[in-house]
């Protein structure tokens, strides 16, 4: 793995799910569905959950104290590259209003879609 750089993983390994609890909390963030995490040099700086095609919902925590803005624009573009080589046709990214990104996806190109309340319910 290349050092300085972050770097989306794909899978969860042994142990990484609660690692990325405990960290997210610490951004007043959540978990939800991860499916590929993000690292930066060797250490969990957040994750992504990538749904399936079409316009998959995206569901993202990346760390305000361990990555630079730019860093996080990359790694979105990394993951909206991922979707549409994978034939989706857009992307859906919840941005909770709190979030120092709320203020930058419709430049980033993201129509706003109206405001939502987001519930999870894990079936057993």
């Amino acid at each position: 793995m290349i050092t300085g750089f972050a770097q989306i993983q794909p899978g969860l390994r042994d142990g990484q799910y609660m690692e990325l609890v405990q960290l997210a909390k610490e951004d007043d963030h959540g978990v939800y569905l991860p499916t590929h995490p993000v690292v930066k040099d060797g250490k969990l700086v957040g994750y992504f959950s990538i749904g399936s095609p079409g316009h998959p919902v995206v569901m993202a925590w990346l760390s305000t104290k361990e990555l630079k803005a730019r860093e996080s624009f990359h790694l979105i573009n990394t993951v909206e590259n991922h979707v549409a080589l994978g034939g989706g046709k857009g992307i859906c990214f919840p941005v909770p209003e709190k979030s120092p990104f709320h203020p930058m996806m419709k430049p980033m190109g993201y129509i706003y879609g109206g405001t939502y309340d987001f519930f999870v319910k894990e079936l057993r």
